[in-house]
């Protein structure tokens, strides 16, 4: 069907009305979308002008408070008002992505009260002019206007490369990205964002969502200088809360905000994510979260150097492309890490014993997996056993105690009490264990749920962790230096210990090793 010239006169009105909402996305929801004026509220106000007036918006927030209610509006507002332009919405998972945020995209756009064009998908939303008009456009227009669309995918680990490739090509002259539970989003997403897409002031980002990870882009984003303007909300700013009643639908309030508090306290993580939309202490699903912001309050993390007096104990995993290591001191009742090791390119064991080598340490003994010393398990590199290859480099590996994943967290988790790390040789340690966190169950998690495997996920985190657990289960179930310096476990003996202060101080390795 041909076009008349009264079907382009009118495109042509709708598009230069479009243009004037520019300046007012509210005005847009109201007017054109399916926002009903009394469903404005301060927040909502927020987050849409400052999109608008700042190139990069984050929005921490607590459960409920329609935040993809917004984002999918705010989208709909940008890909309408500013042409050629291309909208690109990216979550961590595809229910989130598809199901959540698009669903609310489709539904502003279907609830339009005016015609906004395209074709819409379901995951993109097409605006591109027809063949004949992009053909009388000039190269670099044409190109522009062939990338008129909005789209979203998922940025789950097994596609990541693909997307950010993808995305590096998706510039124009109007960008908007919007990162959706923006704390999960992955390092390799978000990079591709700031240091590909981001080329000028017309391109903007929006990332939203609970707070989860204290660790990740987002959570840095929320810092004190970063260049991000920052735009909070709590469950008690919402009007329900506010008014004591339902002024919105499907808004979390005070029934909400009272099960939350009753169920894990004002001070716990899931109050602070969920109803405040504030920063954990720890990351949500991690092992030994709780336990190293403990160690961090105690002021356990800082400089805790080398004792020449004490021999180092070295604590190791091993693995044909990954391997980790810990150097250990045991000095008046602690636990000192005091150096790490972190290789991810397979140079294997000849490259520990030159960096044990060129440290200035007297080393122990070391220890590493039972099932590295008792097997025949055969290194990549030279077809012999890892056991034969330390020797030979002069590490000889004793294997720790063999127990159950279940027994292992709980003896490094037993030991976080004593621990002393030296923060400035062990950086990859503390971000290993930040981030070491148990499996997400996807199929089983709500927002305010999440439920978890009972596995770790299978990241670099784990062998830096591994290293540790050998630590734990020495420390607790074998001997360091022919001392048993640990005390059993109570789930392993059932019997509950009281330590021992005098003999504890009467052990050799409480101040080096003077017996030597």
């Amino acid at each position: 069907m041909v076009a008349t010239a009264t079907d382009n006169q009118l495109k042509q009105q709708i598009y230069d009305k479009l243009i004037g909402y520019r300046q007012d996305p509210i005005g847009f929801m109201t007017d054109c979308l399916d926002v009903k004026k009394e469903h404005i509220w301060s927040k909502m106000v927020d987050v849409a002008e400052s999109v608008r007036d700042n190139q990069f918006t984050a929005v921490p927030a607590g459960h409920d408070v329609s935040k993809s209610y917004v984002s999918g509006r705010i989208a709909v507002w940008f890909k309408s008002c500013f042409q050629p332009s291309t909208v690109i919405t990216t979550a961590p998972s595809d229910n989130q992505i598809r199901n959540i945020l698009w669903r609310e995209i489709h539904t502003s756009y279907s609830g339009a009260k005016v015609p906004l064009g395209g074709k819409m998908t379901s995951l993109m939303w097409n605006v591109k002019p027809s063949q004949d008009i992009l053909d009388s456009l000039e190269p670099a227009q044409k190109g522009l206007w062939e990338k008129n669309f909005a789209i979203g995918f998922s940025t789950s680990p097994d596609q990541a490369a693909e997307h950010a490739t993808k995305m590096q090509g998706w510039h124009n002259e109007w960008l908007l990205v919007i990162l959706d539970e923006g704390f999960a989003i992955l390092t390799q997403i978000w990079r591709t964002v700031m240091d590909a897409l981001v080329v000028n002031k017309r391109c903007k980002v929006l990332a939203i969502g609970n707070p989860t990870d204290p660790t990740s882009d987002f959570a840095k984003a929320l810092a004190p200088g970063s260049g991000w303007n920052v735009v909070r909300i709590s469950v008690k700013d919402t009007p329900n809360y506010i008014e004591g009643r339902e002024i919105i639908p499907g808004v979390a309030g005070r029934d909400y905000e009272e099960r939350m508090r009753k169920k894990y306290g004002v001070h716990s993580n899931n109050y602070k994510i969920r109803v405040l939309g504030e920063l954990p202490d720890y990351r949500e699903g991690t092992y030994y979260g709780r336990e190293l912001a403990i160690a961090e309050k105690d002021k356990r993390i800082g400089n805790y150097d080398h004792d020449p007096t004490a021999k180092v104990y070295n604590f190791s995993d091993l693995g044909d492309i990954y391997s980790a290591s810990l150097d250990v001191q045991f000095l008046r009742s602690r636990i000192r890490i005091i150096d790490c090791y972190w290789d991810n390119q397979g140079l294997g064991i000849p490259a520990m014993a030159k960096m044990m080598q060129s440290k200035n340490y007297v080393y122990g003994d070391s220890y590493t997996g039972r099932d590295i010393i008792e097997s025949n398990r055969k290194s990549m590199q030279t077809g012999m056993a890892t056991r034969d290859i330390a020797a030979q480099l002069g590490i000889n590996f004793l294997p720790v105690p063999d127990s159950s994943f279940d027994d292992g967290i709980q003896a490094v988790r037993s030991i976080w009490p004593l621990l002393e790390i030296n923060k400035p040789l062990c950086k990859i340690f503390i971000d290993a264990a930040k981030g070491y966190r148990k499996k997400k169950n996807e199929a089983l998690s709500t927002d305010d749920q999440p439920v978890y495997h009972n596995s770790p996920l299978q990241s670099w985190e784990r062998h830096m962790m591994d290293a540790l657990r050998h630590l734990a289960l020495q420390y607790r179930y074998g001997t360091i230096g022919g001392e048993m310096i640990g005390y059993p476990h109570p789930i392993a003996s059932n019997i509950k210990y009281q330590r021992d202060e005098d003999a504890w101080a009467s052990n050799p390795l409480e101040f080096g090793q003077r017996r030597s």
